[in-house]
């Protein structure tokens, strides 16, 4: 069974930062219940260097404790290409559940110093340290939806240590776990450890290797890219420039809801592309915004945000289909609606 360690933190929605952000941190132990943050709040933001630094808490009383690392193949004071699986407990249906991953990273024995913060956001949180390093390219997130794969409980399995590496002496259950845990990275499964239904594609599928579609999925949505974060931002300082109130951000999923002065609330879904997807971005941007505003039961407009300016066609596609497309003008942003 190849090495894999398991780290688990508290419970978030984004993992990109608390300060100044909607997001809040749920359980994760005595230091973030009793001062309602942690140093694991950034460990899916990607910085500017192109990494994502993990933390998991290792200090017990007044000790740091290592990371045994020779139990995931490491020696000295890192290892590196390791797989490392975030858990937290969902504190509503509770059980620790997987919520990311880092592929190829580098964990390190001890605990590692920022020499500078690596993003405003690990300053604003005040986040001075790490233990886990992998690139932006490598780490994946799980949507609160797809946080279905649950731990199990016992002999075996996690303990009160907040990381843990399976063996392949673990009893079978725990083996099966990991099975389908290593499926889950490997793309070969959905969160919920079953494989997808359909079996190899084909020729004319999107799952063929040259598939533009493919490609952007690969590019743009399989994971949160400092593009899209870059995008976000823009957005919602235009809008709070222009009167846009009760605007929040990365909750339940939706990128960016807010409350416009003639078309009342508002879903936005971000979607960072260039001229040569701009039509597959809005197809994506269709489907996740139905779903979220089915989710969020209230009636809302929705818009698409997009990074480049569509053609004619498909603007159509947008905006005949009742969907409102947003993009970067000079410096601000052009607001399109479906006609009345």
């Amino acid at each position: 069974m190849a090495a894999m360690l398991f780290c688990n933190i508290g419970w978030m929605s984004r993992y990109e930062g608390l300060a100044g952000k909607p997001d809040k941190i749920v359980g994760g132990g005595k230091w973030v219940t009793e001062n309602e943050t942690g140093n694991e709040v950034c460990n899916f933001l990607a910085c500017r260097d192109g990494y994502v630094y993990g933390h998991v808490e290792t200090i017990h009383g007044r000790k740091d404790r290592k990371i045994r690392i020779e139990a995931v193949g490491g020696s000295g004071d890192r290892v590196d290409g390791g797989d490392v699986v975030w858990t937290a407990t969902d504190p509503d249906e509770g059980g620790r559940k997987v919520v990311g991953w880092y592929r190829d990273a580098t964990i390190f024995r001890e605990r590692q110093e920022f020499a500078d913060p690596p993003s405003r956001q690990h300053a604003r949180d005040k986040i001075e340290s790490y233990r886990i390093r992998a690139l932006a390219k490598d780490v994946r997130r799980l949507d609160l939806e797809e946080r279905t794969l649950v731990l199990g409980r016992g002999p075996g399995w996690m303990g009160h240590t907040p990381w843990w590496a399976p063996s392949d002496e673990s009893p079978p259950e725990v083996r099966r776990f990991v099975k389908r845990t290593r499926e889950l990275l490997d793309g070969l499964a959905g969160p919920s450890g079953k494989r997808p239904s359909g079996g190899k594609p084909g020729r004319n599928s999107h799952g063929a290797a040259g598939d533009p579609y493919l490609r952007y999925v690969e590019a743009y949505e399989v994971r949160i890219t400092p593009r899209h974060s870059t995008l976000q931002s823009q957005f919602e300082r235009f809008l709070t420039s222009n009167g846009a109130t009760e605007l929040r951000a990365n909750v339940a999923s939706i990128d960016l809801r807010y409350r416009d002065s003639g078309k009342g609330a508002v879903l936005a879904e971000i979607k960072p592309c260039d001229r040569a997807n701009t039509r597959y971005a809005i197809r994506t941007a269709i489907g996740q915004l139905l779903d979220y505003r089915q989710r969020a039961k209230e009636h809302a407009c929705l818009l698409i945000v997009l990074e480049t300016k569509p053609n004619d066609e498909d603007r159509l596609l947008a905006t005949s289909n009742g969907f409102g497309i947003a993009y970067p003008s000079k410096s601000k942003f052009e607001v399109v609606w479906p006609a009345q």
